[in-house]
């Protein structure tokens, strides 16, 4: 009989439990950024303040929480969103102890399990901005202890109703992730299956409520006028499905260039991840404790366990038609979190086994020395501290966001370039987030009125988001020409061809009503300040990156028309920025792109310096389209020079990297095919 490694009382396990939240609580509260970032981190703070209506599926349960946490008065509301997913990680880590205990661990090797559960990069990242997986990581561990505890105590009445609330309040969160990990949920419980069967009607009364009450608040919400409201009155089932459904998001969800390349990439970069994740002892003793339960005969609990890992992981990336590269793992990223928490899980059933076998061994050859009992919990404790001490320092670097200002600067480099009583109109979320964050929660520029190109996001829009793209520019024409105030676009192509001159100022574009030419504003200290800025800094995470590339991109296009324009005067004003750009694939690649659209044979070896100079600055960071537009560029140069053959390679060459119907070397090689 193997000696079970046991600490005595009641007490050393509530004390483990308090660890087990308030360890990861304060490694988070250290951690966690003091203004907005990334992702969807702006849109989640101003839902969460105004008591919005979040993209689809709405989110409606994280939304009230995150706002209950704004209420708070301490604090900044960014501080105070970041905090919400903080705690509710720290609370996931509690979840997790609990289950790794009904599973057998003791408090020390269960305690071990939840730290490293919450000091894994990808759950750690997670629980510092506002987003929804923490509390789904939360929400679904709390369902997994309730199972296990209820399954062991099938006679205790009062635990599948609450299974059943809890079930239904994480459809209310997440609930393409919880569908997911439901088959191993079903297998955890099925031991019970007599009781569950009989408690039916129970169940049902916790469920339906568990989930319709927060979508059915939702619903309300979306006609109470917040500010923001993602795709405005929700005022039929049909639309409450298309929200539900992430309907929207399907050209997002499956990229027609992908294919099953791109899933066996996601594939060897999740198993990658999920070696690591836990560090390297920590997955070979999950894999000792896989093969425990095996022995054990307990297949319910390993098969349970082995359904959720592959239900959020395989079947999502089988579910999913990402492309591979830089940007989508990034937003990959937070959807398993869950399946590090079964791994952590595996982790202290093997952890146990290995130190049930060393106390067998110990009390064999040491019963005579009275410090036996004590040493190996000790040496237990000492191992789990110095693995999760070993993953924090692995994922400080990329996780310490105390001082990530690059979404701040970013909103406060507009908000210079903007004149007073402007109209501003954004795109993308990565633009509209920082924005509208600062605008509509913390009051900045309450002189702006900020619109959305797309018609999502902001309670207030200029038109229905379905409107086909002839009527929006209709419309965003109308409300130009009838507002007297000056008007600014960020980026998005239907701001550009609604037939006004537009008026470049660097990173934002002004309308001119009066004409139909481009014009150029020498770009102002702040703004060439930030490019410099934008060239040297080293982004955290690849949110960061994406989003300095397109700025870089972007104010590439006004140089580029800087240089076609051909004033000497203003490309002396400009020629520190110039020079920078050079040293940049990005501004290289939208220079050459203005050149060649706008430019004449003039501009040919220009154009053909630029991509040189931009050739050796390719790496990983590179996405498909990128890299495939790089292809085009350097065809459509060839193209224009009359070697029709040279170029031909070069548009396979890129339809092959990106088959994306989007991508122009496929319509280039469709004009080849028909010309005389």
């Amino acid at each position: 009989m193997p000696i079970s490694l046991r600490l005595p009382g009641k007490l050393s396990g509530a004390l483990a439990f308090a660890a087990a939240v308030a360890g990861p609580l304060a490694l988070y509260s250290i951690t966690l950024p003091r203004s907005v970032v990334l992702e969807d981190d702006g849109l989640f703070l101003m839902a969460g303040a105004s008591l919005g209506v979040a993209h689809p599926p709405g989110y409606p349960l994280y939304t009230f929480l995150c706002h209950l946490f704004m209420q708070l008065p301490f604090a900044s509301p960014a501080v105070l969103g970041h905090l919400s997913s903080a705690v509710l990680g720290a609370l996931a880590c509690g979840a997790v102890y609990l289950c790794a205990r009904l599973l057998g661990a003791t408090v020390v090797l269960a305690l071990a399990a939840a730290w490293l559960f919450g000091a894994s990069e990808h759950v750690w990242s997670q629980a510092l901005i506002a987003e929804v997986y923490t509390l789904n990581a939360l929400l679904f561990f709390t369902l997994y202890a309730l199972l296990l505890y209820g399954v062991r105590q099938p006679q205790r009445d009062w635990v599948w109703p609450t299974a059943a609330v809890v079930y239904g309040l994480s459809l209310a969160n997440h609930w393409p992730l919880m569908a997911l990990a439901t088959p191993g949920l079903v297998v955890a419980a099925s031991p019970a299956w007599w009781v569950i069967g009989r408690s039916w009607p129970r169940l049902l009364a916790g469920l339906l409520p568990g989930v319709a009450l927060p979508y059915a608040w939702m619903v309300w919400r979306s006609h109470q006028a917040p500010f923001l409201n993602f795709y405005g009155p929700i005022d039929s089932l049909r639309e409450l499905w298309f929200y539900l459904s992430r309907s929207g998001y399907a050209h997002i969800d499956a990229s027609p260039s992908a294919g099953w390349g791109d899933r066996l990439e996601f594939l060897q970069w999740l198993g990658h991840e999920v070696l690591w994740q836990l560090t390297l002892p920590g997955f070979i003793l999950a894999v000792v404790g896989v093969g425990v339960l095996l022995q054990r005969r307990q297949w319910l609990v390993a098969g349970a366990g082995l359904l959720v890992l592959l239900g959020n992981s395989v079947a999502l990336v089988m579910l999913l038609g990402f492309d591979f590269d830089f940007y989508t793992i990034a937003v990959f990223r937070p959807y398993s979190l869950v399946c590090y928490g079964i791994i952590a899980l595996w982790l202290a059933v093997g952890f146990q086994f290995v130190l049930d076998r060393l106390l067998v061994w110990f009390s064999a050859t040491r019963a005579g020395w009275p410090g036996w009992s004590w040493l190996l919990p000790a040496l237990a404790l000492l191992v789990g501290a110095g693995m999760t001490a070993f993953s924090v320092q692995a994922h400080w670097q990329l996780n310490n966001r105390a001082g990530s200002n690059f979404a701040q600067r970013y909103a406060e480099m507009i908000f210079d370039l903007i004149p007073q009583d402007a109209v501003l109109i954004t795109y993308g979320d990565t633009d509209t987030g920082p924005l509208g964050y600062y605008h509509l929660v913390e009051n900045q520029r309450p002189d702006l009125t900020l619109l959305n190109a797309q018609a999502l996001v902001f309670g207030r829009r200029l038109y229905d988001w379905r409107l086909p793209e002839e009527r929006k520019q209709e419309v965003l024409r109308e409300f130009v020409n009838k507002t007297e105030r000056p008007v600014f676009f960020t980026s998005g192509t239907i701001m550009s061809e609604l037939g006004f001159g537009v008026r470049y100022h660097g990173f934002v574009k002004e309308i001119v009503r009066s004409g139909t030419l481009v014009e150029l504003t020498l770009i102002q200290s702040r703004g060439k300040w930030y490019f410099a800025e934008l060239l040297s800094r080293t982004p955290n995470d690849r949110w960061e990156q994406s989003q300095s590339n397109k700025l870089i991109y972007s104010l590439g296009k006004y140089l580029g028309l800087a240089v076609l324009s051909g004033d000497a005067r203003f490309l002396q004003g400009i020629q520190d920025s110039l020079a920078l750009a050079e040293q940049n694939f990005y501004s290289l690649m939208s220079m050459a792109e203005i050149l060649l659209e706008h430019g004449g044979p003039s501009h040919y070896a220009q154009v053909e310096t630029w991509l040189e100079k931009a050739k050796p600055l390719q790496d990983e960071n590179m996405g498909k389209e990128r890299l495939a537009r790089f292809l085009y560029l350097q065809g459509f140069l060839q193209h224009c020079r009359g070697e029709v053959e040279a170029a031909r390679i070069l548009f396979n060459e890129s339809r092959a990297i990106y088959p994306h119907p989007e991508n122009a070397s496929i319509d280039a090689l469709r004009q080849l095919a028909v010309a005389p």
